[in-house]
Order: C-alpha cells, then structure tokens, then sequence
C-alpha cells in the first residue's frame, strides 16, 4: 500500500492529464444537461402560453356571453318599465281614478290584514310571509301606524 501511494506520488504528470481529461468530460456533461434543462424550460413555457390562451379565449366568450345576458336584461327592463309606466299622451286617461280607488281599497284591506295576524301574536317575518309583502313593507306598515297613533294621542 505504501508502494502503491509512492508511486502516485511520483506520477504528476499522469495526475495533470486526467484531472483535465475529467474537467473535460465535467465540462461536456453540464453542457448537455444545461441544453436539456433548457428544452424543457421551452417546453413548459410553450405549454404555459397555450394554457394562457386558452383561459383568454374562455375568458372573452364568457364576457360576451355577459354581455348579451346584459343586453338581454336591459331590454326586458326596459320593457317592463313602459308596461307600469306607460309613455305619458296627450289625451288624459279616464281610466285612472277607478284603478287608484281599487289600489287603495286593495292596500286598506292588506294593511287591516296585517294588524290582525299582529294581534294574533305572529311575528313580522311570518306577517309579510303569509301576505306574500317584503319584512320592509310590514315594518314601515306598523311603524307609520305608531306614528298615527301618537299623532292622535296628542291630538
């Protein structure tokens, strides 16, 4: 064993060669990996663009999609809005105090129902449920009539 690192030690020359020989074959192997490493970044990048687009195309069709169903609404609204209130004429509308007087009629008995489900204990949750009105609507019902009967006590 002493022999066998004399003689290495003997021997630079040889030592020299094969650590440029090995630099060499170091150098050559990083080169192909760095040019692998390289094809594969090109093809996740390649990839990543196609993904891109495709989520952008998707992305676009949705917005027309939201567009139209915009346009859609608008128009239906629009529509609805000259069905309540239709364009004013010239000519005034005889019609118009009869369906006022049945209006006030329909909202009297709405109210006088609302105070009878009050005075049977429900709540206004199962008041505007079972007059199909909004939890609003009850209580700006009960809160004006509040307003009434103070203005009456006073009175």
């Amino acid at each position: 064993m002493i022999l066998a690192l004399f003689i290495q030690r003997k021997s630079p020359i040889d030592s020299d060669s094969a650590t440029q020989t090995h630099r060499s074959i170091d150098k050559a192997e990083l080169e192909k990996d760095m040019q692998k490493i390289s094809r594969q970044l090109k093809q996740e990048h390649e990839r990543l663009s196609a993904d891109v687009q495709d989520t952008r195309a998707d992305l676009l069709q949705e917005v027309q999609q939201l567009r139209k169903r915009i346009d859609q609404l608008e128009k239906q609204g629009s529509e609805r809005s000259q069905m309540i209130d239709p364009p004013l004429k010239s000519e005034p509308v005889l019609t118009s105090e009869p369906v006022a007087e049945v209006d006030m009629l329909a909202l009297r008995e709405r109210y006088r129902r609302a105070f009878e489900l009050s005075k049977e204990g429900l709540s206004y949750d199962e008041i505007a449920k079972r007059l199909g009105a909004g939890r609003g609507e009850i209580d700006l019902i009960f809160s004006l009539a509040a307003k009434n009967e103070r203005g009456q006590a006073d009175a």
